[in-house]
């Protein structure tokens, strides 16, 4: 046996697009890869691929905002905008919340309301307005001309008993002899809440639901008690008010597309004061509408503010076409009512040397407080302080500009997010690059992408950074450019990047703690990673290697045998490509790998180890990357041995493809048998 057969090449490194492709090791990826990853055991492999999320494209113009808002009452909404008009997440739908908006480029934030006791989303987009939402959803189960009764509670003096079932044997149920489980609301998997009831009045899991019996999971256990006490049932929302509808003010609800106006009822199941309203179907939904909120006469009338944020419950306004910055009364985001001498939490003005186009979220370096940081112009940063004055009864609200350098400033709005105390962004240069870099002096330092700044600085030239948007999501960066349809991704952890991923999403979201993607060319919602296709399409995947010179750039080589081995699904049709000198100017030679040929595939007869089943410890002894689309279920590990001619050349480099629908591969290692031809190299000699 020759051991030495072969000069292979394995764990591979990243992807970089800076050094000269003939000057790195073969290790890398470089420049023509796509939709391919080096996962955590160093492979390279194929990524997962995207599916759609909620409903289909209706012919609207691509996703231009979007935003995540986990209230303070525990539910989650995920927001998307388009055309104008602001969707959210619920019901198994994206649902119409607001049309006719001036623009589409809308920026969020959060912010406690004293009065109403929640947390309300607030947004701007280049007007005189903020627009408000409390987040009030609900089904609902009956109604009158003045009244709406909501679904999810139920309340009865006799018709409500308990029968304690035999734990462990018998579930627990909860009947009613007036049948209204289902016109109730009540859900397989929700949780219940009892009121009313002396000797049941807890949470319990809904295992299953008719019209006059709630059957418990087999773990919850009840005292029987017979129907005559006042009990009530709910969902945990048992008043519209704990559904997050508001309770002053003047307050109206959408219902099939038409506001209604209601005046009472909130801190019940029933509201009232309506007029006019219609027959509701059991089971139709309502919610809040959206509130606007006009500035006040403290804000000039010229001031139209395009960027928010809240800190320290002030609510904070400013303007892409200004140099002002206003913040809020922090018990009223509405008073911007300045007062002098100002003392802490009231309004307060400031001014920056240069127009707005950012506000970030930062930590303070002594990390005792955070704080917010604003971009002005190509090239400054300033931070908002708070100082006291010395008997801390009047406070100064001041910016203090950061140490910058030219071209570092923001690119794109939407292009920085928060990682962990820090805060990444893409600069003006282009580049990524940390904010702690820029504002310390003494910092050393390379931005982020400095390995493909070559990739960045084309992405710039084409202007494909204009929308872009960045997130932190499981210890990568990723950055959409969705002018060009495509995704970076930064390993922060390894510190590597991977090859551009053709994925035409323009903002990112995390619902229920899984990435999605929004359209920038139609209104469709994708969740991304997960299965082997793009929604139905094939994954183009590309592992191109650096030119491979055997250490030698002066000696002409030969070769005759290319080794692979991996794993590849049974589908799949992976092309490998040899091409022998520069540009493949002296050779190009096609293979194919085919995971349907049972020469170079290893059976599926037995499991990793001989005695566990298939899937359940990890092929190769390590678990794929979080974003692969190759799972252990259906991954074939394969050999194989190509032969070509024998033609002189000087470097080569051997690029690895897919298009097979649902086909993926991982490479672990491959290489050549190439040897030096021992004549002199003379061909270039002069």
């Amino acid at each position: 046996m020759n051991e030495d057969k072969f000069n292979l090449v394995d764990q591979y490194k990243s992807y970089v697009a800076k050094p000269d492709i003939t000057n790195l090791s073969p290790h890398y990826l470089v420049r023509g890869s796509k939709n391919v990853l080096v996962d955590y055991a160093n492979r390279v492999i194929s990524r997962a691929g995207y599916t759609l999320y909620r409903q289909e494209n209706t012919g609207d113009s691509g996703i231009k905002s979007s935003y995540d808002w986990k209230t303070s009452t525990a539910k989650e909404f995920s927001l998307r905008v388009f055309n104008g008009k602001v969707q959210f997440d619920w019901n198994n739908t994206y649902n119409t919340l607001i049309t006719g908006l001036p623009s589409s480029y809308l920026q969020f934030a959060k912010i406690w309301d004293n009065t109403e006791k929640i947390d309300v989303l607030l947004w701007v987009l280049g007007s005189t307005n903020t627009y408000k939402w409390s987040g009030g959803v609900s089904k609902v189960r009956l109604s009158t001309a003045t009244s709406l009764t909501k679904q999810g509670v139920l309340s009865a003096a006799t018709t409500i008993a308990f029968v304690a079932g035999t734990p462990g044997t018998v579930a627990a149920t909860i009947t009613d002899a007036a049948n209204r489980f289902v016109d109730a609301g009540f859900e397989s998997g929700d949780t219940l809440y009892v009121t009313g009831s002396a000797a049941n009045s807890r949470n319990f899991t809904i295992g299953s639901v008719t019209a006059g019996i709630i059957t418990l999971i087999m773990s919850d256990t009840l005292t029987s008690e017979v129907a005559g006490p006042v009990v009530t049932v709910h969902n945990g929302e048992p008043t519209w008010a704990s559904s997050r509808f508001l309770t002053t003010g003047t307050r109206k609800i959408l219902y099939n597309g038409v506001e209604y106006e209601y005046t009472g009822g909130e801190s019940t199941d029933t509201l009232t004061g309506l007029t006019g309203f219609p027959t509701v179907a059991v089971g139709d939904a309502v919610w809040q509408t959206v509130v606007v909120l006009a500035n006040p006469g403290a804000i000039p009338a010229s001031f139209k503010q395009d960027l928010i944020a809240v800190q320290l419950n002030q609510l904070i306004l400013a303007s892409t076409k200004s140099q002002e910055v206003y913040g809020s009364a922090n018990d009223d985001y509405t008073d911007f009512t300045l007062t002098s001498p100002r003392v802490p939490a009231d309004p307060f003005k400031v001014t920056m040397d240069d127009y707005c186009t950012c506000i970030i979220p930062i930590d303070n370096r002594d990390q005792t407080a955070s704080s917010l940081a604003f971009g002005a112009g190509t090239n400054a940063f300033f931070q908002l302080d708070y100082k006291l004055s010395v008997d801390q009864t009047n406070e100064l609200v001041r910016m203090i500009k950061l140490k910058t350098a030219v071209s570092s400033g923001l690119i794109s709005t939407s292009a920085l997010c928060s990682i962990k105390g820090a805060v990444a962004y893409v600069s003006r240069e282009p580049s990524v690059d940390m904010l702690s870099n820029i504002e310390m002096a003494d910092s050393n330092s390379s931005p982020l992408s400095d390995m493909i700044q070559d990739d960045f600085d084309y992405y710039g030239s084409i202007n494909a950074f204009r929308d872009s948007h960045l997130i932190y999501y499981r210890r990568y960066l990723l950055l959409s450019l969705p002018t060009i349809g495509v995704v970076l991704m930064y390993d922060l952890e390894r510190k590597l990047w991977q090859p551009p991923q053709t994925i035409p999403v323009g903002r990112f979201a995390i619902i229920g703690d899984l990435l999605y993607g929004h359209s920038y060319t139609s209104n469709e919602t994708y969740e991304l990673f997960t299965g082997t296709d793009d929604n139905g399409a094939p994954i183009s995947q590309v592992a191109r290697f650096a030119y491979n010179n055997g250490g030698s750039r002066n000696v002409i080589k030969n070769m005759n045998e290319y080794w692979t081995d991996g794993y590849i699904t049974a589908n799949g049709v992976l092309v490998m490509t040899q091409n022998l000198g520069f540009n493949a100017s002296v050779a190009q030679k096609v293979m194919s790998i085919l995971g349907s040929d049972p020469t170079i595939v290893v059976p599926q007869g037995g499991s990793p180890l001989g005695d566990e089943p298939l899937g359940v410890v990890p092929l190769g002894g390590a678990v794929f990357n979080t974003f692969s689309g190759l799972v252990n279920s259906n991954a074939l590990r394969f050999y194989q041995e190509d032969s070509m001619d024998i033609n002189d050349y000087i470097e080569s480099y051997v690029e690895y493809s897919m298009s097979t629908l649902g086909g993926q591969f991982a490479i672990v290692a491959h290489g050549n048998n190439q040897w030096a031809t021992g004549t002199s190299h003379i061909t270039h000699k002069k």
